[in-house]
């Protein structure tokens, strides 16, 4: 019994210090020599969950769900993954019957919560925080869900007001310091930079605490126009956390470039219609931070279009049904292109995700702006669909990726040298789709939207067959949700304080300034 205890522990300080790889070998070795033990599952499947590895996580933790039907923390476990794999109607279930058998359970509330603000349902999900919040006014991610579910509906004042309640519990919960630099703009007297100085001098905080203050820093002296300070505070930001990443710019290189393999001297002319298409889908992308949130903003106001935000279905599918070992598949490639059944399947999978939005508009934004690597496959899926492309000056936008910290993903971003590479693939392959699909992707250039905004809004709008509407012009006014760090600048009128922003931070940008 001892024995087993002790490496249950050893396990848990593994995924504590996320080694999840070597989690997943140990939890493995132990399942067969103990099958009875319920919190093995939970541990491999949390940390199947953590490599992206949902499949494997979703069947882990439904062997431990048929052991131990009553087992909560399995059931809540299971209907995250459930949530995360696009399960909609599953995970609401499970999380409604954990609700039931354990009312005053606060983790089924928040993750229940999370998923309805992913379905866009965000006075549902407030409505859930709040109900965590009388059973347990002591837990500080409850009011941080409140804060970001305010920010995303654009109501600043409230999302600040819940950050603050959540670093008044826990000082070192230092992401609501992040999101209170987003929402604000500092002066000298603001009390938060002095508090946010003192953590940073003061407290003892992991990693990913420092790399959040570190950058929510550098956003407050650059409002104070400190830019030698702000920048300080970035580079280290940046420094920790790519020294803490196992990320290889030359693998994403020689992945762009077969892609560009892959599709050269494609035929587009002879590919099959979508026949089970459900909505008219504007696919919006780009580099992310160059105008894409703005952009879904504009054409989301129309009063037949439906702003689904940043959707992960799309590379979903490509990853589990067009890769072998990472790579494209050529033959599944021209499977796609050729049998219409396989071409409808992988369809209806990208349409049944869109139904968790119960959205009755004729047309659907999909903002992801890495799908930009997607061009041809969405050509042949979703032939009618609309492409819009974003596109900004390149120094802008990669001094707006190095002054942001993602939470998962955009590995390339915590580098100048490794901006500017990953740049030069993004630009190359562009001018590839262009090359290879002509007249068929929409151009929106940021600072032309900024110049010319009735014009360009205008384009934009015909470009999407889309009569047009005056709400367009108003899009600072539109009610859709954003849930990307964007929410402040996209709810703003056209402002061009944003058009050359890199040039004061110039001096500091030995390797960016490179790039032409």
């Amino acid at each position: 019994m001892k024995n087993i205890e002790s490496k249950i522990k050893t396990l848990l300080n593994l995924f504590n210090a996320a080694n999840y790889e070597l989690v997943v070998s140990k939890s493995k070795v132990l399942i067969k020599e103990f099958p009875e033990y319920i919190i093995l599952y939970n541990i491999l499947g949390s940390a199947y969950q953590n490599l992206g590895k949902l499949d494997f996580a979703e069947n882990i933790f439904n062997k431990g769900f048929k052991m131990d039907p009553g087992n909560i923390t399995i059931m809540n476990n299971l209907a995250n993954v459930y949530k995360n794999n696009g399960k909609i109607n599953l995970s609401e279930k499970l999380f409604q019957k954990i609700i039931k058998k354990k009312p005053d359970y606060i983790n089924a509330y928040v993750n229940y919560g999370n998923l309805k603000r992913d379905n866009n349902d965000f006075e549902i999900a407030i409505d859930l925080y709040e109900k965590a919040l009388k059973i347990n006014d002591k837990i500080p991610v409850v009011y941080y869900s409140l804060a970001l579910a305010y920010q995303g509906l654009g109501k600043f004042d409230l999302a600040i007001e819940y950050a603050e309640k959540t670093l008044l519990i826990e000082p070192k919960f230092t992401q609501a310091d992040m999101l209170i630099s987003q929402s604000t703009k500092y002066h000298s007297k603001n009390d938060h930079i002095k508090r946010m100085e003192h953590k940073n001098k003061n407290l003892e905080l992991n990693n990913n605490q420092k790399i959040n203050l570190l950058f929510a820093l550098a956003k407050a002296y650059e409002d104070l126009n400190e830019i030698s300070n702000s920048f300080d505070h970035l580079d280290l930001g940046n420094k920790i956390k790519k020294k803490s990443l196992n990320y290889k710019i030359n693998e994403e290189i020689v992945f762009f470039e077969d892609i560009k393999k892959k599709f050269d001297n494609f035929d587009f002319n002879e590919i099959s219609k979508d026949k089970v298409k459900h909505k008219k889908l504007v696919f919006i992308l780009g580099m992310p931070r160059s105008g894409t949130s703005l952009v879904e903003q504009i054409i989301s106001s129309h009063s037949n279009v439906f702003g689904a935000g940043e959707l992960p279905q799309l590379s979903k599918i490509i990853n589990q049904e067009l890769m072998t070992n990472d790579i494209l598949s050529k033959e599944k490639i021209y499977e796609l292109a050729n049998n219409e059944s396989f071409a409808n399947k992988l369809r209806l999978q990208y349409y049944d995700y869109l139904k968790r939005f119960d959205a009755t508009e004729a047309f659907l934004t999909d903002k992801a702006p890495l799908n930009f690597r997607w061009i041809g496959l969405i050509r042949l899926l979703f032939p009618e669909s609309k492409i819009i492309h974003c596109s900004r000056n390149p120094k802008d936008n990669c001094l707006s990726l190095y002054k942001n910290f993602f939470e998962g993903g955009l590995n390339f971003s915590y580098d100048q040298n490794e901006l500017v590479s990953y740049y030069k693939q993004y630009s190359s392959l562009m001018n590839f789709w262009n090359d290879l699909i002509p007249y068929k992707i929409y151009e929106a250039k940021y600072e032309k939207i900024i110049e010319n905004p009735e014009n360009e809004i205008r384009k934009i709008i015909k470009f999407c067959d889309l009569p047009w509407e005056e709400n367009c012009l108003s899009f600072h006014k539109n009610k859709t949700p954003i849930k990307t760090m964007s929410t402040a600048q996209a709810r703003k009128p056209i402002y061009k304080s944003s058009v050359n922003s890199f040039e004061k931070f110039s001096p500091y940008l030995k390797e960016l300034n490179k790039i032409t």
